[in-house]
């Protein structure tokens, strides 16, 4: 399955602008240069299938505009719900989605179901963010996936981190430049 990168960099993007950092320039990362290979990092999965790919994008294609960041928050809700993740009204199943994580390594695995487990012990927290968020669609996905990646990045197992300078200095937690 081709990993869509906008997913996967819009996703930073909204993440690093959650991120307030009071670093000066010599020991922070600048994201306007480094945005791409910090995504990177850590060799992510697809969280959906082809079909539920194709479905979202189909559905949203004459609702939002691409490239918006209504489009983004748009598709990670669909895809939650699509693939069964998002239950009732923001309460998120976990079990459902450590189901899908089977097709992966057992490190990967472990690493994101952690990660979904912990970002579902703050989902009061999350539905307290996105209450007031001015969208096409509800954020409550999107920041609860943000909340995963991020998680998932700083757990990212061995084998799958890549080698690099930049790469370094987000596993040293490096925060991005202000």
């Amino acid at each position: 399955m081709e990993w869509n990168w906008a997913v996967i960099q819009c996703t930073f993007q909204l993440l690093m602008l959650c991120i307030v950092s009071q670093a000066n320039a010599d020991d922070c990362i600048d994201m306007d240069v480094h945005m791409e290979e910090v995504a990177r990092c850590c060799r992510y999965e697809p969280f959906y299938t082809e079909e539920v790919y194709e479905k979202c994008n189909q559905e949203l294609a004459h609702k939002v505009s691409p490239h918006t960041p209504d489009f983004i928050t748009c598709f990670i809700e669909c895809t939650y719900r699509e693939m069964g993740y998002l239950a009732e009204v923001n309460n998120i199943d976990i079990t459902n989605y450590a189901k899908f994580l089977t097709n992966f390594d057992t490190a990967y695995q472990t690493v994101v179901i952690k990660a979904i487990s912990r970002c579902s012990a703050i989902k009061d927290d999350i539905q307290r963010d996105v209450e007031n968020a001015t969208s096409k669609c509800k954020a409550f996905a999107l920041l609860f996936h943000i909340c995963v990646t991020q998680l998932t990045l700083q757990n990212c197992p061995n084998d799958r981190w890549t080698s690099s300078e930049i790469c370094s200095k987000v596993r040293m937690h490096v925060p991005p430049c202000a």
